[in-house]
């Protein structure tokens, strides 16, 4: 536990720094000079997790037919000052029909509740898998004490927000192992689906950690300076900031290195992504998408007409594609591990330059197989 407690400690140590620095008003701001790269093997310690016991309770809430519904909470392998961020919770959907194997659900940014991620994870448990939805860092109830369910709304930016992923994937490690542990899982049977800032922390947990078989990658995409120097109004807060501060996007590009699918995604993780786009998405955009599909080694990518939000419309269409996915990587023969190779050099573009979109190809509009 040693090895977790120093990077808890480091975490809520930064993560207090930031949140405690008030954002700069607008005005005359000096240059900014950018980070220092980060060395690769380093940025992967931020992820080092050492299991250990912990204690847990877990609350049947609701009987169905085929599956019941519990609470589960558990202490966040990361201690930061803000007390309700410090406990995990969320829901449990376990099938009355024995099953090994199980999928964690991560939520999108801010969201009125949870009703969409438990969809997802009542449409699994259906489709004979485990599912259990976890708010991330500060979302939902791990906000209380902050006054937000969104992490993008924190004081702080781009490192609040770096930190909130780092403390997302290690507590999706986490629940990963009260899975196996408790809930009588194959350790090779687990997987994770992501949702718009859910599939960022999906992402990379998927690559940092061979224990995640496959991934279901739902509005993702890589390449965060990008998404955040042109993106749109839901991230725009954060791109004023950094103005303010005399940061332009040189700058952003090295800070977000550590929070970027793209620093992790390598071609040997291929076989078990699956991604799911819009065609037209505002927030993260197509291009984006496809970067982070290239690092994978063009992994199976479905894109479907509409933005980051019309998209919802192919619900029934994107819940079963998923499903098929996890039934063919997590309930299948088991093959040897996994295992992520060395990390590849940056697959984003040029600082100076904003990719040209790509001409449409047949096979990669609608296509299940691009």
């Amino acid at each position: 536990m040693k090895t977790t407690f120093r990077l808890a400690a480091a975490c809520a140590l930064t993560l207090a720094a930031a949140a405690a620095v008030a954002v700069a008003a607008p005005g005359p701001a000096k240059p900014a000079a950018a980070p220092a790269p980060a060395d690769r093997a380093q940025l992967l310690t931020r992820f080092d997790y050492a299991p250990g016991s912990f204690d847990f309770t877990k609350k049947r809430e609701l009987q169905f037919l085929t599956f019941d519904q519990y609470r589960v909470e558990m202490p966040s392998p990361v201690v930061t000052p803000v007390a309700s961020n410090n406990t995990i919770y969320g829901f449990y959907y376990k099938p009355r029909l024995p099953t090994d194997a199980a999928v964690i659900v991560l939520p999108i940014a801010a969201g009125r509740d949870l009703s969409l991620e438990q969809s997802v994870a009542i449409y699994l448990a259906h489709r004979g898998f485990k599912a259990f939805v976890m708010p991330m860092p500060y979302q939902h109830e791990r906000g209380r004490d902050v006054g937000t369910k969104d992490v993008l709304k924190l004081n702080g930016g781009v490192e609040a927000l770096s930190n909130g992923l780092c403390q997302a994937v290690l507590d999706v490690k986490r629940v990963r192992q009260w899975l196996t542990e408790k809930e009588r899982v194959h350790p090779g049977r687990v997987g994770v689906i992501g949702i718009s800032l859910g599939s960022l922390a999906a992402s990379i947990a998927y690559s940092v950690d061979p224990g995640f078989r496959a991934a279901a990658l739902v509005l993702s995409g890589g390449d965060m300076a990008d998404v955040i120097w042109h993106g749109s109004k839901e991230v725009e807060r954060i791109k004023r900031d950094l103005i303010a501060q005399g940061k332009d996007e040189a700058w952003l590009r090295a800070a977000v290195r550590p929070m970027d699918p793209l620093t992790y995604a390598t071609r040997e993780r291929r076989a078990g992504v699956l991604m799911v786009n819009a065609e037209a998405d505002e927030v993260i955009p197509i291009a984006d998408s496809r970067k982070l599909r290239k690092a994978y080694g063009n992994p199976r990518m479905m894109v479907l007409p509409g933005d980051h939000y019309s998209v919802a419309v192919y619900l029934p269409v994107i819940l079963e594609t998923v499903a098929r996915h996890f039934r063919s990587r997590l309930l299948g023969p088991l093959p040897p591990a996994e295992a992520p190779a060395a990390l590849p050099a940056p697959a984003t573009a040029p600082a100076t330059e904003r990719p040209a979109e790509r001409p449409r190809d047949p096979a990669q509009g609608r296509e299940l197989f691009p």
